[in-house]
């Protein structure tokens, strides 16, 4: 007998759906797989054998072909177990063929017929709302994730019985979903951290308050213990909250990732990634077999802090120009195109030199001419020209860290960002002047004479390139948004200027 199932598989970021059709007929006892699948998906013969065994449902005698189209696309996962088991046993005649036809089912299978919760749930929903499906069953470790997915009647399941139960309209739905109702919370990872947190170093503070504000690149260089990497980690805090659409794409790439199925949370503020400097290609642009995202990916509406970054291999850095320009990256396998977006702020903090005190006031260089021209090569010309502020720390003095005078804290730093923000919204500009497209320039960016004189005597004197003459500008119409100024002054483009002198050190 003949049945077919409709359920997803995913590649990249993006879901696909899949028809599982089965046909029972007679001839020596086997299951066969056709239409693309990987030894993952092969091996779930075994899998739904025991696990229907298992749930009290009789194993079929007979030759049992299983068809997965569109059979062009690869089929990758374990998310094909639980539908491959229903259409199965529903040419068994265990489940309602007619009611069959609304569901849309993933799940893997263990042994004992439970349902296991798996990684890329959330495209995969996507792609079955996407072709009307309105109905979709899915694990229950996953039902907080998919039900971040609307259009759609989300029904968990924890075993296999039960998904046939669900089908079959023999229990109530309701009940199954109060039951993990409680589950479905929001967190968030930055409770307690303050930039009040840090004695001095307000020069540093107004330039992360510019950067958070224009989504613009930075780049932090002092001695070892300034207090680089804990300003860094205090950037979400003063980040405008993410949009609904921001929340679902950073959501399926934690999803793809599988971080979303995590004691059943759905974390909300923006990502901040700090990879450690010994990560490869592969850990920070995404790749395998079946590419995944990489740590650029996973920053996507975000941070992404490279602390050390004169420790990092320089090829791999290079590698993140075109992605940085482009906000994506594409990953070609066995011709297909796997594309992964990566809008992510760049933050990055180093030391001067080698031994960390190369123009520290109080502590003595070590280091040679050599090892600093080698140090400080690590970084390229072209990635810190894509850098739009560079900011050298200030040492903190002793009366700095005693004084009870009041720090620059969050509330303020992202009140001003924020009002920066809104001003260019209201001046049909969308978050980040970091990403106004060139030809926009000269209407967004518009300069007065005088202004137009002080920035061609800049460009001349400062030997900018035409990319940081454009990121000048960009940088200084953020300054103006934050002084709710419509035209661009002199001493908007004389500050934006003064955070691109360091670069000269390198």
């Amino acid at each position: 007998m003949f049945s077919k199932v409709k359920s997803a598989v995913c590649l990249g970021i993006e879901g696909k759906i899949i028809f599982v059709e089965t046909d029972i007929t007679r001839g020596l006892p086997q299951m066969n797989i056709v239409g693309l699948a990987s030894a993952t998906v092969m091996e779930s013969r075994e899998r739904i054998k025991s696990a229907t065994v298992n749930s009290g449902f009789d194993y079929p005698h007979g030759r049992i072909t299983v068809n997965l189209t569109p059979a062009d696309i690869r089929k990758n996962g374990s998310g094909l177990d639980l539908p491959i088991a229903v259409c199965m046993l529903t040419s068994c005649m265990y489940v309602n063929k007619a009611k069959l036809a609304e569901y849309g089912i993933i799940g893997e299978l263990s042994l004992d017929g439970k349902v296991i919760g798996i990684d890329s749930v959330l495209p995969m929903v996507f792609s079955l709302i996407k072709n009307n499906i309105k109905r979709i069953i899915v694990p229950a470790g996953n039902y907080p994730e998919a039900a971040l997915a609307e259009g759609a009647e989300i029904i968990p399941v924890s075993t296999l019985r039960e998904c046939i139960n669900v089908i079959n309209s023999d229990c109530d739905i309701n009940n199954l979903r109060d039951r993990f109702k409680t589950r479905i919370k929001r967190t968030s990872k930055f409770e307690g951290f303050d930039f009040s947190d840090i004695k001095g170093q307000e020069r540093a503070k107004r330039a992360i308050t510019i950067a958070v504000c224009g989504r613009h690149g930075m780049l932090m260089v002092g001695s070892p213990g300034c207090g680089k990497t804990m300003l860094a980690k205090r950037i979400p805090t003063i980040m405008p909250e993410m949009s609904g659409d921001e929340i679902i794409e950073t959501a399926i790439i934690n999803s793809v990732s599988g971080k979303n199925n995590k004691e059943g949370c759905v974390c909300i503020d923006r990502p901040f990634r700090n990879p450690h400097n010994s990560i490869g290609k592969a850990g920070l642009l995404g790749g395998g077999l079946y590419p995944v995202p990489g740590e650029i990916s996973l920053a996507h509406n975000g941070v992404l802090f490279l602390d050390e970054v004169c420790e990092f291999n320089r090829e791999v850095l290079d590698m993140m120009r075109i992605p940085m320009e482009e906000k994506s990256i594409i990953h070609f396998r066995m011709g297909q195109a796997y594309k992964f977006p990566c809008n992510f702020q760049l933050v990055m903090a180093s030391n001067p030199c080698k031994c960390g005190y190369y123009g520290d006031q109080e502590r003595l260089c070590t280091c040679s001419q050599f090892e600093l021209d080698m140090y400080r090569k690590k970084l390229s010309g072209p990635i810190l020209d894509r850098i739009d502020l560079k900011i050298l720390m200030e040492t903190v003095k002793y009366n700095q860290l005693s004084s009870r005078s009041r720090n620059s804290d969050s509330n303020l730093m992202k009140n001003e960002a924020l009002k920066g923000i809104d001003f260019a919204k209201a001046h049909g500009r969308e978050y980040g002047n970091a990403n106004i497209k060139d030809k926009d320039i000269p209407v967004f960016c518009k300069l007065g004479f005088s202004e137009e004189k002080f920035i061609k005597e800049a460009y001349k004197s400062l030997n900018l390139s035409p990319r940081a003459y454009n990121k000048t500008l960009k940088l200084a119409r953020t300054i103006a948004d934050m002084d709710e100024s419509e035209r661009i002054r002199e001493e908007h483009i004389a500050e934006a200027l003064s955070y691109r002198t360091i670069s000269n050190a390198y």
